[in-house]
């Protein structure tokens, strides 16, 4: 190793680059940088809306649900008054002559 000595080589540069390359190198950096900022808000925007989206169509989902009511047929309810046992049904019938609101 001792061999090389640094003085035949001189100072020359092994190698060679364009002219004004490291300040191409620089804005081509810094204009990837913006985009992928840039990328990134688009990105994050259409996620947002995505999920705002999604929240309306599951309240509307629910409160279309909601509105609907099933309307109980009185046959509906006569029915599952007889599929009450006898004690059930004497109970109910106490409570409800009791109730206020039944009789107005």
């Amino acid at each position: 190793m001792s061999d090389f000595n640094f003085d035949k080589t001189g100072k020359k540069m092994p190698y060679r680059v364009p002219d004004n390359f490291f300040d191409d190198v620089e804005n081509k950096i810094i204009a990837n940088a913006h985009s992928r900022q840039r990328r990134h808000r688009g990105l994050t925007l259409a996620f947002r809306l995505t999920a705002v989206a999604a929240t309306l169509a599951i309240l509307l989902a629910v409160g279309s649900h909601s509105m609907s009511s099933h309307k109980t047929d009185f046959i509906e309810i006569l029915q599952a008054f007889d599929n009450l046992s006898d004690a059930d049904q004497t109970y109910l019938l106490e409570i409800y002559q009791d109730d206020i609101f039944m009789h107005e």
